[in-house]
């Protein structure tokens, strides 16, 4: 008797023990060991000023690794990002000045932390002018079976402070949400708020155009109530200029009528304000690429009547009021480039610091 192929096939499979047909077998990956896991490790910092800083380790992937050290530094007070991100068995390194943090930083990984301590000393040696960086902290990741790998460093994107004349002034704007004590600053994050803190002499800060996107390049616009506020506005080691400060500035790098180029960045002043009138890109041969980050107006005029500027229209508060109403800032016009004028508190300004 003949039976067919595929009656045979039902006979064979029907007589399988249960569990064990062709399609149901599979192979058990196997187990990596816990000691060749890979690590992660994370590095945040404030880095307007290098204050404020926040460390993980042995973290299971990049994204937990991030978030701790994230949350670490801001739970300090800063507004902080992500500087440093590896994977594996190797050390980070931070550091600062014990006796004035946040003048100068820098960090760095290596398989050990002496070796990652002296990249990051040489790194904070490039923004504190020559002073030694005696603040030192540091963490390691265990995990021995896996290969040191740096996934992210924004040492490049850090730049150092600039001695001009006699005196050493921050190269970015300030972007601080605390005071030096750790308080909240009032942020105010739309025009409505800004008006509000504007009448009620509110120590506040906002952003570029209330886009809290321009923050990276731009840092924050504060009043000068916030600059004023006795909290301090600065971190350790640095303050607000006076007028007179932006004056010595000003004669140091020749005077007006050749400073303003020297101040400015490379991109961002060939826009024309409404008076047909653009400044022209500077060569920013002083270190200070002043950027056109702008300014919000609040309610200087009376009545609730509130703006915001364009990004053509940028000044730097100084920490010197006029009167009740009134304090100086560094603004650039198209009649006296650069200028040390005065303007309603109300206004947001960018705000540069300059060494105690």
């Amino acid at each position: 008797m003949k039976v067919s192929k595929l009656l045979l096939m039902a006979l064979i499979v029907q007589f399988l023990p249960t569990g064990n047909s062709i399609a149901q077998v599979k192979k058990s990956p196997a187990k990596v060991p816990a000691s060749a896991q890979t690590k992660y490790g994370s590095l945040a910092v404030d880095r307007s000023n290098g204050f404020y800083y926040g460390f993980s380790f042995d973290q299971p992937n990049k994204d937990e690794a991030e978030k701790r050290a994230l949350a670490e530094c801001n739970k300090r007070g800063g507004a902080c990002t992500i500087v440093l991100t590896y994977s594996g068995p190797g050390c980070a390194a931070y550091r600062t000045i014990s006796d004035n943090v946040g003048t100068a930083f820098g960090w760095g990984v290596a398989k050990t932390k002496e070796a990652a301590d002296e990249i990051a000393t040489k790194e904070a040696l490039k923004r504190s002018g020559g002073i030694q960086p005696t603040n030192f902290v540091w963490t390691c990741n265990s995990a021995p079976g896996a290969q040191l790998k740096e996934i992210y460093n924004a040492s490049p994107e850090i730049t150092g402070p600039v001695k001009i004349g006699n005196q050493v002034w921050t190269t970015t704007n300030l972007n601080v949400s605390t005071y030096r004590n750790g308080d909240p600053i009032y942020y105010a994050a739309n025009q409505k708020e800004w008006e509000k803190v504007s009448r009620g002499k509110i120590p506040a800060y906002c952003y570029l155009n209330f886009d809290s996107s321009n923050e990276k390049k731009y840092g924050k616009l504060y009043n000068f109530y916030a600059v004023t506020d006795p909290r301090g506005l600065a971190p350790a080691g640095w303050h607000v200029p006076s007028s007179r400060e932006f004056l010595t500035l000003i004669t140091a790098l020749g005077g007006e009528k050749v400073a303003g180029k020297k101040m400015r960045g490379l991109s961002g002043w060939d826009i024309k304000d409404s008076y047909n009138f653009a400044h022209g890109n500077g060569d920013n041969s002083s270190g200070l690429n002043l950027l056109t980050n702008g300014s919000a107006g609040g309610d200087e005029y009376g009545g609730g009547q509130s703006f915001k500027y364009g990004i053509w229209l940028s000044y730097w508060w100084s920490s010197t009021a006029r009167d009740d109403s009134f304090a100086y800032y560094l603004d650039f016009n198209k009649y006296s480039e650069p200028r040390v004028t005065d303007y309603s508190k109300t206004t947001g300004c960018a705000v540069r610091l300059v060494k105690d």
